[in-house]
């Protein structure tokens, strides 16, 4: 529609023109002595648009010869660009495809391209470090490290290539310089505590968990794993020495210390270095706030407390926060240490009766062999054997009726049955 329109206003132009040029009757005289020559002016109109039209015809012509050789160099340059930015995307999708070797030759011609080189040069370190050709990738890498805008990116690449070959520190080298250069990303802090953890540095793995889980960068159950290895390590770093681990315990977080396997191996570490009432003293403050079954059987191996006193201790943590199989199976193998034989099997009777298990199943075999009633032993040893599935519980041994039909187990006469 749009050259319909131009059309008719072109023919509208010259139908106009024509018209005027008719009614025009104007001469123009050129006087060259002795000759004179008359021209109408419609005529001269014509000659001086043409003339016109001629001049603007050759400067152009005289333009487009003087740059060529301009547009000659850009024509080539567009060439260039256009197969470097192909060869950069080509490259990319080889890369992701997992064709490493494709990916390198197809991104060559970016590495002529100032502002594709240093792209092009970190996926070709990549590829190169998934052929496993480390002097490929070192070009690479310094190729990438020579363009200002990949200098950080090489040196993050160059960190999580150290860190996937167990090269601790030359990626903590590489986090270092990039800290340097003002970066601190978090993808860096992840970095160095893989690096730390290589390392078996776990007082830096340690501070590296407690940033990152101030910036929420890792999961909690992550942060959780991690502590706990760290601490675990640290507390068997030293060894039986007390006073680092009265520092070690003092530096821990409220958090930390609220960990049960935290505090089990901080516990048991304090009892073998003769700390057991330390010990105790970190155990009962956890117990009283709080139910924690992983701590029971720690509390109740602390040879340095007396045995009553830490079944009594049991004992009321067992009233406050409910009847459970830890508490029934510390209190049971505290009566047996103590020779209380009757209460022993009936605190293991009890945490049968809760949370049936080979524990308790083996430690009710292993008392009545101790009181010699192997028959009772040999039917507990089977079920430890067995998990309980195969045998029904009517061929379980009953314990006599007393007079008034509650099942009592059997004591012997010369054992006492209390605390």
């Amino acid at each position: 529609m749009g050259r319909v329109i131009g059309i008719l206003l072109v023919l509208s132009v010259a139908v106009g023109l024509a018209l005027l040029m008719r009614f025009n009757d104007g001469n123009v005289a050129l006087l060259w002595p002795p000759y004179r020559v008359d021209v109408s002016m419609n005529l001269v109109l014509l000659a001086l648009f043409a003339l016109f039209a001629l001049l603007h015809l050759i400067l152009l012509a005289l333009s487009n010869a003087v740059d060529l050789p301009q547009r000659v160099r850009q024509y080539r340059d567009r060439r260039s660009r256009d197969a470097a930015v192909a060869g950069l995307r080509d490259g990319l999708i080889a890369y992701n495809e997992g064709r490493y070797g494709r990916a390198e030759r197809l991104l060559q011609p970016a590495l002529n391209q100032p502002d594709l080189a240093g792209a092009a040069a970190l996926i070709g370190a990549r590829a190169a470090h998934r052929l496993r050709e480390p002097e490929r990738v070192e070009r690479w890498l310094d190729s990438a490290g020579a363009e200002k805008p990949t200098t950080n990116a090489a040196l993050m690449c160059r960190a999580e290539m150290a860190v996937e070959d167990q090269r601790p520190a030359d990626a903590l080298s590489a986090v270092e310089r990039l800290h340097s250069r003002g970066a601190r990303h978090i993808q860096a802090l992840r970095l160095a505590l893989r690096a730390h953890e290589q390392s078996g540095n776990w007082q830096a793995v340690l501070q590296a968990v407690r940033q990152l889980d101030k910036r929420e960068a890792l999961h909690p159950s992550v942060v959780r794993g991690l502590t706990i290895r760290a601490l675990r390590e640290l507390v068997a770093q030293r060894g039986d020495d007390a006073h680092a681990l009265r520092e070690l315990l003092a530096s821990l977080t409220s958090a930390e210390r609220d960990i049960d396997e935290v505090v089990e191996a901080v516990a048991r570490a304090l009892d073998r270095a003769g700390q057991g009432e330390q010990a105790a003293t970190l155990l009962s403050g956890i117990l009283d706030k709080r139910l924690a079954e992983r701590l029971v059987p720690v509390y109740a191996s602390l040879a340095a407390l007396d045995a009553r006193k830490r079944l009594r201790s049991i004992e009321s943590w067992r009233q406050r926060h409910g009847d459970r199989a830890a508490f029934t199976i510390a209190a049971g193998r505290l009566c047996a240490a103590e020779g209380l034989w009757g209460k022993a099997e009936e605190f293991f009777r009890l945490a049968e009766a809760q949370t049936p298990s080979r524990e308790t199943r083996a430690l009710l075999a292993h008392l009545y062999e101790q009181l010699g009633r192997h028959k009772e032993a040999l039917h507990y040893w089977r079920l430890a054997a067995t998990d309980g599935m195969n045998e029904p519980l009517s061929e379980r041994p009953q314990a006599p009726l007393m007079a008034d039909g509650n099942a009592s187990p059997p004591v012997p006469p010369d054992t006492p049955d209390s605390v």
